[in-house]
């Protein structure tokens, strides 16, 4: 899965790892932070190994720590925007030790331990160390499996309203000419009776005559109407500005 341009859902999280690590905080107020973040967080090395990860990522992956020992940083399938697996020929968190930068927000995929794909919100933060040889980032997720699954859900319900729209805008339009045709024969009809037997017909047929005219016009009025509130309401909304 490539990257996203959504807004980051870490949050505060990431706001406070990020401090912490740029900062060169002491280790044991970093493992403090690293341990207490609300969302997944796992030390990788340069060589792409797993080292550690704290107990939400733990949650997230349904990994182990004795897992890490036989997980290398891949298993996120780091994909770039034409969705194209990058690991082989760039690896995003080797880019991040040697930078030193932080990468993302991205939206990656995994599989759990017990083989379920979830997707999650992944940023690559760069560990501040006086050794770069020895470096290491902090990959910092959240599972957005659930949010992915209503993007896609909604997704899928606006194509299906779209293909409705289309069919309900022929069906107005096959109606609307069918409808106009009928009142045009109608309305002919009663002018062509008037002209030809107004003598015959007398007052009080004459007027039937005329309410008959008249009602066309009225039908055909409120036809355009409804017609025109239609196209209205088939018409894509435009999204409001963010305030």
């Amino acid at each position: 899965m490539g990257r996203g341009t959504r807004k980051s859902l870490l949050g505060r999280s990431l706001i406070v790892l990020q401090t912490n690590l740029q900062a060169g905080t002491d280790p044991d107020v970093l493992d403090a932070v690293f341990n207490n973040v609300s969302e997944g967080a796992l030390v990788v090395n340069r060589l792409r190994k797993l080292i550690a990860m704290n107990p939400a990522a733990a949650q997230i992956t349904g990994w182990k720590p004795r897992d890490l020992t036989s997980i290398s940083c891949n298993v996120f399938q780091c994909r770039n925007e034409s969705g194209k697996r990058t690991c082989e020929e760039s690896c995003i968190a080797q880019r991040c030790i040697e930078t030193p930068q932080q990468f993302g927000p991205m939206f990656l995929r995994i599989n759990r331990a017990d083989g379920t794909p979830i997707s999650v919100e992944a940023t690559f933060l760069p560990v501040r160390a006086s050794d770069p040889r020895s470096g290491v980032c902090v990959l910092l997720l959240r599972d957005i499996t659930v949010l992915e699954h209503f993007d896609t859900t909604v997704r899928q319900l606006n194509q299906e309203v779209a293909e409705k729209n289309i069919i309900l805008r022929g069906f107005s339009d096959q109606m609307s000419v069918a409808w106009r045709a009928a009142m045009i024969d109608l309305r002919a009809g009663a002018e062509g009776l008037r002209a030809r037997f107004a003598k015959e017909l007398g007052e009080s047929g004459l007027r039937s005559i005329d309410r008959m005219v008249n009602a066309t016009q009225k039908l055909e009025t409120t036809f355009a109407q409804l017609k025109s509130q239609i196209q209205v309401t088939l018409q894509p909304r435009r999204k409001q500005p963010p305030a």
